[in-house]
């Protein structure tokens, strides 16, 4: 098939059992954005939607994060002419030995800012819409690796992606990253008595102390005329810890500050942002970015003053966010992706995301399974190192990119 011809709709071969889908290739997100409407209604069909697979997340981090890359987002449609899947994809070029590979990964994907992406498909057409993808970037799509990143683990497309390519004899290298949740009670009180008793006093006497030492003040940002302020006390917060550990940190991206302050603005409109700071004096010392999403409230990044990191800012921060949220009846406080042990302590669950890559070429094919060895290389000289020489390594290899969403452990 031509150029021309893979711009334009075409009916994909599926199982005799399931109805046929067309595919609608969109190129730009103008063209994308027609479906606003198709896209919102198909999320409030899904009991496990995040807010990282609403048009308004996906469409800022195309707007921070786009350039150089390539829109390629499919639009599932059935013979009734009605969306029943949207597929926001992009491609992207890298070099794999000394010529260019080309890659197809989720939209919001690659900068580490966003977890729980997918398919956003109708009910009962989570099959025939991985199919149909599959069918079409065998096809028509041009690329030579597929990248399906953080998808949750009970995802029905990535389970049904797998296991089509399992029945077609196509090789599959799946990876799982840990996340956790808290499951939030109905009150204040009961989330206490989940605690261990050695760490609940950091969340209940620890803010007292420090009502008694300073002027405290926790606010919301709630007003537009205050958020580029607020923001910017966030990027400083945060860059505090790590170029005082000489590392870039998270905010040294001018592209993820953009991000954020798109973002930001575009969820205070919705009512979704819960931006909260604690000032001490009139000084600002702790920020905690979060936004809600029906019942969840996600936690994406936050900051603390190390000059007061002995009154344990961020736990009284976190204490009273977590207590607003449960008076307000959000029902989990997520903290993403991450293994950080800190995540334990406050009672919380394990879930897990999962990333699919497979090859569509050769060069492909070879590419991920050079990047598996390595891997399973790293895996093995961390089981088997002492821990004084992996620290060692890891901090030599450190880059901006690891950094990327790098929430205080130690507050």
């Amino acid at each position: 098939m031509s150029a021309l011809q893979s711009e334009i709709d075409f009916l994909v071969n599926v199982p005799a059992a399931a109805t046929p889908v067309r595919v609608h290739l969109c190129r730009t997100w103008t063209e994308l954005e027609q479906f606003g409407q198709d896209w919102n209604t198909l999320l409030q069909g899904r009991s496990g939607a995040s807010i990282f697979q609403t048009p308004e997340w996906l469409g800022t981090w195309w707007q921070a994060y786009g350039a150089g890359k390539s829109l390629q987002a499919l639009v599932f449609i059935n013979a009734q002419g009605k969306t029943v899947g949207i597929a926001p994809l992009y491609q992207e070029q890298k070099h794999f030995l000394g010529a260019p590979i080309r890659s197809l990964r989720m939209v919001g994907a690659g900068s580490g800012d966003s977890d729980d992406l997918d398919f956003i498909t109708a009910q009962g057409y989570e099959q025939i819409c991985a199919e149909s993808f599959l069918a079409w970037i065998m096809k028509e799509s041009g690329c030579d690796i597929c990248a399906l990143e953080t998808l949750p683990q009970a995802s029905l497309v990535a389970h049904s992606v797998a296991d089509a390519l399992y029945r077609a004899g196509g090789k599959l290298y799946p990876e799982t990253t840990p996340n956790f949740f808290i499951d939030l009670p109905p009150t204040w009180r009961e989330y206490l008595d989940r605690l261990e008793s050695s760490f609940r006093p950091l969340l209940t006497r620890y803010p007292k102390r420090l009502q008694s030492r300073y002027r405290i003040r926790i606010v919301r940002c709630e007003r537009e005329q205050d958020l580029d302020s607020n923001l910017q006390a966030l990027f400083a917060l945060h860059q505090m810890r790590w170029t005082g550990q000489g590392e870039p940190g998270a905010f040294s991206s001018s592209e993820r500050q953009d991000f954020y302050c798109r973002m930001a603005r575009s969820f205070l409109e919705r009512g979704w942002l819960e931006f909260w700071l604690l000032t001490l004096d009139d000084e600002t010392v702790a920020a905690q970015f979060c936004f809600r999403f029906g019942n969840t409230v996600y936690l994406l990044q936050e900051g603390f003053h190390p000059k007061y990191a002995a009154e344990k800012t961020g736990y009284a921060l976190r204490a009273h966010v977590l207590e607003e949220m449960i008076r307000t009846g959000a029902t989990r406080y997520d903290f993403l992706g991450g293994a950080d042990a800190y995540k334990m302590k406050y009672a919380s669950s394990q879930g897990m995301y999962l990333t699919l890559r497979f090859g569509r070429s050769w060069r492909g094919r070879m590419y991920l399974a050079i990047h598996d060895r390595k891997l399973k290389i790293r895996q093995w000289l961390k089981n088997h190192l002492p821990a004084s020489i992996l620290t060692l390594l890891q901090h030599e290899k450190s880059q901006p990119a690891a950094n990327s969403r790098n929430k205080q452990a130690t507050e």
